[in-house]
């Protein structure tokens, strides 16, 4: 998705493994790490979607409110 997307992932894969124990980490490959990473970029991707939908249905609720024409009495 976003190149800012892929650097929060890479920010939270990397606290993640300053988190761990040093016995911990070397249980985890880099490959894993990256697949970590990937994963986390995707579900932001997912969530992004999500709220680009939820802005369209708020733009068109607010669009066919104006498009009435108002009777002026």
């Amino acid at each position: 998705m976003t190149n800012h997307h892929q650097e929060l992932a890479l920010q939270i894969v990397e606290g993640f493994r300053n988190a761990l124990g040093g016995e911990a980490r070397e249980y985890i490959t880099e490959s894993q790490f990256e697949d970590l990473a990937q994963a986390i970029h995707q579900a932001l991707a997912h969530e992004r979607g999500h709220i680009v939908d939820l802005m369209e249905a708020v733009v068109r609720s607010l669009r066919s409110g104006v498009d009435k024409p108002e009777i002026g009495l």
